[in-house]
């Protein structure tokens, strides 16, 4: 039932009322309030002088595992849930991450934390948490070494109201795990020997893998975290040759290039036989099942599987249940599914289903970095053209070993 305007206010008052209270010095009768065992979760139920309501109930989604990205950063990539329980319309204004010893990571204020949110179903920043609304966090702090990386990352959030005290109201601190103890596995590239490979999409500054937080079965799904949408620059730096057609797959760079098994393992899974997208655009109609197009997803051992997507119908080289030595061939780039320019779609994943899992970082033994596109807009506006796409020269060219190519690096393998 909808409140009328006058009831709605009312109800804000409430809330405003209590919270100040409860935020406030208390009475004698909450200091000397006592609580009792919960008879669902056995956790004690107390009230105190600290006891207050929560204007924001933040929430962990998963462990982070760290990983060394290319950047030589090791890199602990997650996200937060954050639920408005008001009936307010709230701004996150700053999000301190620290270690459990209070030495402060990483401090994200104003437009950071706005560009860090997302609503369900969406990819783009979010500013405010309407009444009851939910968005996600993403966040994904930088350590120098291994060593530096906390065991726990704590979270505080600070929000604001126009009836809120200026300087807004702090979420109680929440804690991520931070798994050190497992390693990412090592594997090797994804495609066959060739250089001008892009990394596009990875991790950790475009919106298009690293939020694309699937709402299926009952539950929130984020396998694509560390995706990459692998495509390849020619000598002239084009993704499609020069003066040729960008509606046609064939005359993209990365098309017909052989796919190989980064590691050993087994194939769970094949898909194939569906059709090639004409680039440009995504299709206007994809169901669940074809959005990696034809695929092949490989078991490599301790519940981890690494998926090929979009690959060019009847170029597959193998079947369910064979084994797979790395370097094997597994199938041409195409552009088959959900996609809107020939690539390789390529992700680590802790199940086999690639929409029902969640993403696994992972790294790559050897490969050269040799330029970094400036900007993701740049790359998005010239993609599906002929045109000439600019390269500058990354303080991380050369030789890497057992790092993860990050967002638009563009790669050499040998």
């Amino acid at each position: 039932m909808l409140l009328s305007p006058r009831l709605r206010s009312v109800s804000v008052l409430t809330f405003l009322l209590v919270l100040l209270v409860f935020s406030g010095c208390g009475s004698s009768e909450k200091s000397n309030a006592t609580g009792n065992e919960s008879p669902i979760s056995g956790a004690p139920r107390t009230v105190s002088e600290s006891t207050s309501l929560a204007p924001l109930i933040v929430t962990p989604r998963e462990p982070a595992v760290p990983f060394k990205g290319s950047n030589g950063k090791y890199i602990a990539s997650y996200e937060l849930q954050l639920l408005n329980p008001t009936p307010l319309t709230i701004t996150p204004t700053r999000v301190v991450i620290s270690a459990p010893d209070g030495k402060t990571v990483e401090t994200l204020s104003g437009k950071q934390v706005a560009a860090a949110m997302a609503l369900p179903g969406k990819r783009t920043g979010v500013s405010e948490l309407t009444e009851s609304q939910v968005v996600t966090l993403y966040l994904s702090p930088e350590f120098d070494d291994i060593d530096a990386v906390p065991d726990k990352l704590e979270h505080v959030v600070t929000v604001t109201a126009p009836p809120l005290p200026e300087q807004g109201v702090p979420s109680e601190p929440v804690a991520v795990d931070v798994e050190k103890d497992v390693s990412p596995p090592v594997l090797g590239p994804p495609l066959e020997a060739g250089s001008g490979y892009l990394a596009a999409d990875s991790c950790c500054d475009s919106d298009r893998h690293r939020r694309a937080l699937l709402p299926i079965d009952n539950n929130q799904w984020l396998a694509q975290r560390f995706a990459v949408d692998w495509e390849q620059l020619d000598a002239s730096g084009r993704t499609v040759r020069k003066g040729a057609d960008a509606s046609k797959s064939a005359n993209y760079t990365i098309y017909g290039k052989q796919a190989i098994a980064a590691s050993d393992g087994t194939v769970e899974s094949v898909v194939d036989g569906l059709p090639d997208q004409e680039p440009g655009a995504l299709p206007e109609s994809s169901t669940l099942p074809e959005a990696d197009g034809n695929n092949v997803v490989i078991d490599l051992g301790d519940g981890l599987f690494m998926l090929y997507a979009h690959l060019k119908s009847g170029s597959l080289k193998v079947k369910q249940g064979d084994k797979v030595e790395r370097g094997d061939p597994i199938g041409l780039v195409g552009n088959s599914g959900n996609t809107s320019a020939p690539h390789l779609h390529f992700h680590v994943m802790d199940g086999p289903s690639a929409l029902t899992s969640e993403g696994v970082p992972y790294v790559i033994d050897s490969f050269e970095i040799g330029g970094v596109i400036p900007s993701n807009e740049i790359f998005e506006k010239l993609e599906n053209t002929s045109k000439v796409i600019p390269v500058e020269a990354s303080p991380f060219d050369g030789a890497h070993t057992d790092e993860m190519p990050l967002n638009l690096d563009v790669v050499t393998f040998g």
